[in-house]
């Protein structure tokens, strides 16, 4: 199998988390479209490690501790100097009190890379934060970064019919 690259990709928020963290829970959201993604979040989530220590032995064993999903950092262009719909309900997201949200990740094998039924999707649930313009520059363009904290497994699927 060769090796694919993320060309395609797209992008989805929905302001309800799911009543369930499951494909079902998911799919049963509305979606948004966030326009014009140049990086994605992350989905994932990293577990503190226990050390255990064994006074006899002399070897401190560890163990897998609690699991907190990762934060990470995803970014958009700005296609005419304002932003699209999607981006502006985003950024107020970003900037409210919770921020909390639900994102679902595809890659789409429709018309210009739209989902379509059986399509690969991935679902993760948390909360949006520290949205911030891009700097500008006479090398920079017209953008923004944002951060998303995941807090919950995620979910892998398929779009649904």
């Amino acid at each position: 199998m060769a090796t694919r690259n993320n060309i395609g990709k797209t992008i989805y928020f929905s302001t309800t988390l799911p009543a369930t963290n499951d494909a079902a829970g998911f799919e049963a959201l509305t979606w948004v479209e966030l326009e014009f993604p140049e990086t994605l979040p992350q989905f994932g989530v990293t577990n503190n490690n226990i050390d255990v220590p064994d006074l006899k032995s002399g070897f401190t064993k560890g163990t897998k501790g609690a699991a907190s999903g990762v934060d990470s950092q995803g970014s958009n262009r700005i296609d005419g100097s304002v932003l699209s719909t999607g981006q502006a309900a985003f950024k107020t997201l970003c900037d409210g009190a919770s921020g909390a949200c639900a994102i679902k990740i595809g890659t789409g094998s429709g018309a210009a890379a739209a989902l379509v039924a059986t399509d690969p999707v991935e679902y993760a649930q948390g909360y949006v934060h520290s949205y911030q313009e891009n700097q500008a520059t006479d090398s920079s363009y017209e953008g923004f970064v944002y951060n998303f904290k995941q807090n919950a497994l995620t979910i892998k699927d398929e779009e649904p019919a």
